[in-house]
């Protein structure tokens, strides 16, 4: 049994996975405050029970967010003594994509990044065909195939089809492929922080 949690975007999601069935699951799109929500929403979830191991989204998306995620994913593996992976965000809304439709041929995930850009990653046959950049939305053309995530309505003239405008969903791990789910547990920065040092 795995927990699935998932804070890089507008929602606060958690998931179950026993293999590929999804036991119990939890997804509100909060907007922000992960970090007073997901603690009291994993307890909810748990009711008293330990997972054999966790899965956290590790992003691109929100540095806070992910940052959440990742202490509190890593913190509860620290006191149930299991193992903490990694799963990214562009996987997650692919994997969803090809399980609704396995057919379906290219397809674009494009993810909010803020600051007029979005997080962009291209799959071919359920695979990634490269790593996921930030770029401006402005400036994203897709030539063939569908599109997938938050960032799709930022696109102007968006000619692909739309299969979904929703945040990654921490259910759809369970349809994630082995190595997919195996990521490090460590944030996936596509950009450099807003933040910087002084000085």
């Amino acid at each position: 049994m795995l927990l699935a949690i998932g804070t890089a975007h507008r929602a606060c999601s958690l998931a179950l996975i026993d293999g590929e069935r999804c036991v119990r699951n939890v997804h509100e799109l909060i907007g922000r405050g992960h970090a007073e929500r997901l603690v009291p929403m994993i307890a909810d979830l748990m009711d008293g029970r330990r997972a054999h191991g966790i899965l956290v989204e590790i992003g691109p998306g929100s540095f806070t967010g992910i940052r959440v995620g990742i202490a509190a994913a890593r913190a509860l593996a620290l006191a149930w003594r299991v193992p903490v992976h990694g799963m990214s965000s562009m996987h997650l809304l692919a994997a969803r994509a090809y399980a609704s439709d396995p057919a379906l041929g290219p397809l674009t995930v494009l993810l909010d990044g803020g600051r007029g850009e979005v997080f962009r990653q291209d799959f071919e046959d359920g695979r990634d065909c490269g790593d996921a950049v930030a770029v401006t939305a402005t400036d994203v053309k897709i030539t063939r195939g569908a599109v997938i995530g938050t960032g799709a309505s930022l696109v102007p003239e968006l000619a692909a089809p739309k299969l979904g405008e929703g945040p990654p969903d921490a259910a759809d791990a369970r349809l994630l492929r082995p190595e997919e789910r195996d990521l490090p547990p460590t944030p996936l920065y596509v950009r450099a922080p807003d933040a910087k040092r002084p000085g």
